[in-house]
């Protein structure tokens, strides 16, 4: 339970570590991208600004020109409105006729910012309108090369990656060190509290035996001098020591569950015969407003401790019969080549879906049959006896439709 336990905490910590630096890292790319963004259209707007008469002058250029230098920082292209080239320096050769085939359709009296991948390089465009006195005359198209900063973040985005995995990795192992650390208190109080269970339970049995004793030897010897009501308060004493009896077993089973102490007896024997037998007699106690069927399977042989399954196979349905007052009870067994299913169902009252997940919680008792007699422990060594012989329950249930009980043991092929 602990392990099961700690593992989830470690799973949930490494999981909100995850989401928490995975939203981090993504609004610190974002923002640093943004942020070089902001930084190089500045620097293209402060060109612009700096070089606006030389623009200017270029727009009446009869010698029209693209002028190629490769040590250039900044390239420019000046369009009249006509979208016909006047002017320009580039650092790429050919750039030119890729950015006119971009801005062709474009209206050149509004700024724009685009981005540009061309023969393996990036680049960042900005189109700005020429104007005097008002008057539209053409726009010209600066930019830059981008491609060192798109490798950057392509490099940032893979450290990302790798820092992410390294930090997930090193915040799992120390969940998983905390959650063990701050498990050790609740562990030993545990443990504590099952040793108390387990020797309460055994010293209660001698006293409550030899009170159960007394109440038999009173009661035989001073039958003659009790009167009726004495006798009855004596009826009364013992069924309740018989209850408390009942009540202190099942304690100790669990107690010893709890700590791996019960005895392992394992032997083949017929599970069918097994379920045939229990129907027969089970059957002879029920009232007769709730009916028995059965569907076993022939010649199903199972290994393990018989007088376990037999008492869980009772729990099943002594819990039926709790839940059902008119209706049926079945019976089923069926084997497949590596599973071996016992089903318990009934038509009785069912259990409501907030409650399913707690009927194996110990001293849990359901709304429904609160008042009736049980200690409320059935269904915990029910389960108990299962996860021994390496199986587990599956449960079914529908408000005024019935419940479900579904054994499941695995079975080699």
């Amino acid at each position: 339970m602990f392990k099961k336990t700690r593992r989830k905490l470690t799973l949930m910590y490494s999981i909100s570590f995850l989401i928490f630096f995975l939203i981090f890292m993504t609004i610190l790319y974002f923002s640093i991208v943004k942020l070089m963004d902001y930084q190089q259209i500045e620097e293209l707007e402060i060109y612009y600004t700096e070089q606006y008469h030389d623009f200017f002058e270029h727009m009446y250029d009869r010698d029209r020109k693209v002028e190629f230098n490769e040590n250039r920082m900044y390239f420019y292209y000046i369009y009249t409105k006509e979208h016909i080239l006047v002017h320009g320096d580039e650092n790429y050769k050919g750039l030119s006729k890729k950015v006119e085939s971009i801005y062709q359709n474009e209206d050149g009296a509004k700024s724009s910012v685009k981005r540009l991948h061309w023969q393996d390089e990036h680049f960042l465009l900005l189109s700005k309108p020429i104007q005097n006195d008002g008057e539209f005359l053409g726009y010209i198209i600066l930019g830059k090369s981008t491609t060192s900063q798109y490798h950057f973040f392509q490099k940032m985005i893979l450290l990302f990656v790798v820092l992410v995995i390294f930090f997930t990795l090193l915040i799992g192992l120390l969940s998983y060190y905390m959650a063990g650390k701050a498990m050790v208190p609740i562990h030993n109080s545990l443990e504590k509290q099952k040793k108390f269970v387990s020797d309460a339970s055994h010293e209660l049995r001698t006293p409550l035996s030899i009170f159960y004793s007394s109440l038999d030897i009173l009661e035989s010897d001073e039958s003659k001098n009790l009167s009726d009501f004495s006798k009855e308060l004596i009826k009364d004493l013992k069924d309740e020591t018989q209850l408390m009896k009942e009540l202190l077993e099942k304690l100790l089973f669990l107690a010893r569950h709890d700590q791996n102490q019960l005895e392992e007896k394992r032997e083949s024997f017929s599970l069918t015969d097994l379920l045939l037998n229990i129907s027969e007699k089970f059957h002879r106690t029920l009232p007769k407003e709730i009916s028995l069927k059965k569907d076993i399977q022939k010649d199903v042989v199972f290994v393990g401790d018989p007088k376990k399954i037999v008492e869980l196979i009772y729990i099943f349905l002594e819990n039926a019969v709790l839940y059902t007052q008119a209706g049926s009870i079945s019976i089923k067994l069926l084997q497949t080549n590596d599973k071996i299913k016992i089903l318990i169902e009934d038509t009785g009252i069912g259990i409501s879906d907030e409650e399913v997940p707690l009927i194996f919680d110990r001293f849990f008792r359901s709304s429904s049959v609160r008042k009736r007699d049980g200690t409320g422990l059935g269904l915990s060594i029910a389960q108990a006896i299962v996860k021994e012989h390496g199986g587990w329950i599956e449960v079914k249930s529908e408000v005024g439709k019935g419940t479900t009980f579904c054994t499941t043991f695995p079975f080699p092929k």
